[in-house]
C-alpha cells in the first residue's frame, strides 16, 4: 500500500521467517559461526535460545545460504507438539519418505536407511525443531535423543538443532541423557540501538530504498517500544511507514511512531 510512495519495491518489514533477510548483528554472526562449526564436526545437538521474535527460525532457514552447496538437507519441523510416534512421521514426511505405519520400529528403520543413503553419498542431515519449548511430552524429547543412536562407528548421522524460547534451557537441563548430548548452546540477545539503527537500514536498503527514512529520534523510539525484538521492530517500523504515508511526511518521525505505537494498541 505504501511501496511507491516511499519508493520500494517490496514490504521492508514483513515478520516471515525469510532466510533471505537474516540481518547478521553479531550475536546473530556468533550464532551462525557456532553453529556452521557444530555441523561441519557433527557435534550432536545444539541448542538456540531467546525470546519470541528474536530471530532463530530466520537464522536456521537461513543457514543453507553459509553451507557448501549440495553437502547438506536442511529441515525443520514447525510444530513440534506430537506423541513420540507422531514426530517419528514428520521427520519421516520431512525427509521425503513413506511414514504410513503405526510400527515406530518400522518408522525408524525407515529413517535410518534414508541417513545412512545419504551418508554414503555425502549429503549431511540437519533436523532442526522450532519452538522445542512447547513440547510436552518428556518422551518426544528422549525420541529426539533416539535419533542420535543412528550413527555410523566414527560420527553421528544426524545434527540436532533445537530452537526455543529461554524455558527450553531450563527444561533440557533436567532431562540429563539429552543435555549431556548438547554440545552447544546459543543465545540470541535484543539488539541495542546502534544494531537496531542498522537493522532497519538493512531491511529497507532490501526492500529498495535509497535512503534511511527513519530519523534517528524515531529510532530511539522504536528502541525503546520493541525492546530490541525485530518481530516487533517489524510491526511499530511497518505501522509507521503506513501512518507516514497517510501523513505525507517525507521522513518517519518520532511522532509518527508514538503514533504508531497507539495504533498497534
Amino acid at each position: 500500500m505504501y511501496l511507491n510512495y516511499w519508493g520500494l519495491h517490496s514490504p521492508p518489514f514483513v515478520n516471515a521467517p525469510n532466510g533471505n533477510l537474516l540481518f547478521l548483528s553479531p550475536q546473530h554472526e556468533e550464532a551462525l559461526s557456532r553453529l556452521k562449526y557444530v555441523l561441519q564436526y557433527r557435534k550432536g545437538v545444539v541448542m538456540i535460545s531467546g525470546e519470541v521474535g528474536c530471530g532463530k527460525t530466520t537464522l536456521v532457514r537461513a543457514m543453507p545460504h553459509h553451507l557448501p552447496e549440495g553437502r547438506y538437507r536442511v529441515h525443520l519441523i514447525p510444530n513440534p507438539a506430537l506423541t513420540p510416534i507422531d514426530l517419528i512421521r514428520s521427520v519421516l514426511m520431512q525427509f521425503g519418505g513413506n511414514a504410513e505405519s503405526d510400527s515406530k520400529a518400522i518408522l525408524l528403520d525407515r529413517v535410518q536407511k534414508i541417513l545412512k543413503t545419504r551418508a554414503s553419498q555425502g549429503i549431511e542431515t540437519v533436523l532442526a525443531i522450532d519452538e522445542a519449548h512447547v513440547i510436552a511430552e518428556n518422551a518426544t524429547l528422549d525420541e529426539l535423543r533416539m535419533l542420535l543412536n543412528i550413527q555410523s562407528e566414527e560420527e553421528f548421522l544426524i545434527t540436532l538443532v533445537l530452537l526455543g524460547q529461554p524455558p527450553l534451557l531450563t527444561r533440557i537441563s533436567q532431562l540429563h541423557p539429552l543435555n549431556e548430548r548438547v554440545s552447544m548452546k546459543i543465545r540470541i540477545d535484543p539488539l541495542d540501538l546502534v544494531q537496531t539503527g542498522r537493522y532497519i537500514l538493512y531491511r529497507l536498503r532490501q526492500a529498495g530504498a535509497g535512503r534511511g527514512i527513519f530519523s534517528k529520534e524515531a529510532v530511539l523510539d522504536i528502541l525503546e517500544i520493541a525492546g530490541g525484538i525485530p518481530l516487533r521492530i517489524n510491526n511499530i517500523c511497518d505501522r509507521s511507514l503506513l501512518i507516514g504515508m497517510m501523513e505525507k511526511s517525507s521522513l518517519v518521525t518520532r511522532k509518527i511512531v508514538r503514533t504508531a505505537r497507539v495504533d498497534l494498541g
